[in-house]
C-alpha cells in the first residue's frame, strides 16, 4: 500500500472512465474492470484531483465548502484517498515539486 501523507501529491489516473448517474460519480478502472461510486464530498474530491493536488489542499477546500472540523476532514480525506489508491484510481507522488 502506498502511504499518503500531507507531503504527497495525488492525481486521478488516466486509466478510468467517469460518468455521473443521479448525482453519483461512477468511476470504472479500465485496467481492473472494477468500479467505485462516489457520493457526498467524493465528487468534489475527484474534481480537485484532476490535477496533482496535496491532501492538505483537499482538506482546506472541504473545510471551506462544508464547514466541517479540519481534523475530521483530514482523517476522512486520508481514508478516501487510500481507498482510491487501493482501487488504482489515483497516482501518488510522495515527493511533489511545487
Amino acid at each position: 500500500m502506498v502511504a499518503i501523507d500531507s507531503g504527497s501529491a495525488v492525481v486521478a489516473t488516466d486509466d478510468c472512465v467517469t460518468t455521473t448517474i443521479d448525482g453519483e460519480v461512477v468511476l470504472l478502472n479500465n485496467k481492473t474492470g472494477r468500479y467505485q461510486g462516489l457520493l457526498g464530498a467524493g465528487p468534489d474530491i475527484w474534481d480537485l484531483i484532476q490535477e496533482p493536488t496535496e491532501p492538505a489542499d483537499i482538506v482546506s477546500a472541504l473545510v471551506e465548502e462544508y464547514d466541517i472540523d479540519r481534523d475530521r476532514a483530514a482523517n476522512d480525506v486520508e481514508q478516501f484517498l487510500e481507498t482510491l489508491a487501493a482501487e488504482q484510481l489515483i497516482n501518488v507522488d510522495a515527493s511533489p515539486t511545487r
